[in-house]
């Protein structure tokens, strides 16, 4: 089944150790990879339908320290249905009123075609996870919500509540301001966040033996937030509750439900 990776943190990091563990999840996912970042106020979005273990340009990206951002997402897809493609392959991006909208989503729906599937947003491809993230853009656009303070942010949970009557829902979105984290209510696969902060010590991968001390690659000043499918380290990992909607900010979280 696809796996969600998220950041979030108070400055800008580079996520190499991060998604070096999650790329190895994409032997069990290996129908595409994909990763999402803000460099500035635009997004780029670097994704392909291969398995992540075996890309060049995913193992170049691990190491490659110019990619920095306050905001990252990545996941890595199975797909049970077709051959894997670019359309299909996770994170989805849209622009929305001078945002750079990104999202990705683990699980399957059903039904819902009639629902989302009229309005100004239109995917582009045939996944269930791009016409739900077309869905909440247009809900979004026509309601006229911000989603900057607790009334949005409450109204935002109450939609993803609505979409995972569906079918099982887990979704990773940002806006290059805010980091929206939304876990099954019937606790479908699993997510799991990490709250990462000074002191820092010895980090080990879970999926690789590969050790690294965070005290010589950190700033002190730096913290903020991980999220994944399932724990890449052996720090102290913490889960989310079922229908939980997390909201993080500049490594900080803002808004929880």
């Amino acid at each position: 089944m696809c796996e969600l990776l998220a950041l979030n943190f108070n400055y800008e990091i580079t996520p190499s150790l991060s998604f070096k563990g999650f790329r190895n999840r994409g032997s069990n996912n290996p129908h595409g990879w994909g990763i999402a970042f803000y460099p500035d106020k635009s997004c780029q979005v670097i994704k392909e339908p291969l398995k992540a273990g075996e890309s060049t340009l995913s193992s170049f990206i691990q190491t490659y320290p110019e990619i920095k951002s306050n905001i990252v997402l990545a996941h890595v897809r199975f797909n049970s249905v077709g051959e894997p493609d670019y359309q299909n392959t996770h994170p989805f991006q849209r622009e929305l009123n001078g945002h750079e909208y990104v999202f990705a989503h683990n699980g399957t729906l059903f039904g819902y075609e009639d629902e989302f599937l009229n309005h100004k947003y239109q995917p582009v491809g045939t996944t269930d996870s791009e016409a739900v993230f077309c869905h909440l853009l247009n809900l979004i656009n026509d309601e006229e919500i911000q989603l900057d303070n607790n009334e949005g942010f409450n109204w935002l949970w109450r939609e993803l509540r609505t979409i995972n009557d569906y079918g099982n829902f887990n979704c990773i979105m940002s806006d290059g301001v805010h980091l929206f984290c939304y876990y099954d209510e019937n606790a479908y696969n699993g997510l799991s966040y990490l709250h990462r902060k000074a002191p820092y010590g010895t980090v080990n991968l879970l999926d690789e033996d590969f050790e690294v001390n965070l005290k010589n690659e950190k700033n002190p000043y730096q913290k903020g937030y991980i999220i994944a499918s399932h724990p890449l380290t052996d720090e102290e990992w913490k889960s989310f509750k079922p229908g939980q909607l997390k909201v993080f900010k500049n490594g900080q979280t803002i808004f929880s439900k």
